[in-house]
């Protein structure tokens, strides 16, 4: 006895149609994936891109980085996904003259670098609760404005 089942699948053979296919495999990898602004010699990493950062998110990180008046007005936004801590250690040390990292990130990536790194909290956090500012800006002051 054929079922409709069967009869489906041996019309849409007749025409051509495959009903099932197998799932092409894709490769499983770990990468992670860190978001890149800078402006002039200040570097920031962010947990979302800069493109896609609210308004209000956008208006934030870059009176932060103005306050620290970088030597350079260009930008650089970069999503860049890396498999492990080193692969971050190369991509900041192909950055040059940097005066500073400011990270706003939720994982506290533990970056190495002889140049100043501010781990903050995100910028969501931060404007959710306000208190956060002072904390970031104290930090600013000590290690990038002088």
């Amino acid at each position: 006895m054929i079922t409709s089942s069967i009869k489906t699948n041996l019309i849409l053979k007749e025409i051509g149609v495959t009903r099932y296919s197998l799932r092409s495999k894709k490769e499983k990898t770990n990468d992670k994936e860190i978001h890149i602004y800078q402006k002039g010699n200040i570097l920031t990493l962010l947990e979302i891109c800069f493109n896609d950062l609210p308004t209000d998110q956008v208006v934030l990180l870059k009176a932060i980085v103005g306050t620290i008046k970088p030597n350079e007005s260009n930008e650089l936004i970069e999503s860049i996904s890396f498999k492990s801590i080193n692969d971050v250690h190369k991509i900041i040390s192909s950055k040059k003259e940097l005066r500073g990292i400011i990270t706003f990130t939720i994982d506290n990536l533990e970056i190495e670098s002889p140049l100043p790194i501010i781990r903050s909290n995100t910028l969501d956090e931060i404007i959710k609760n306000p208190s956060l500012k002072k904390s970031l800006w104290e930090n600013i002051k000590k290690d990038l404005i002088k």
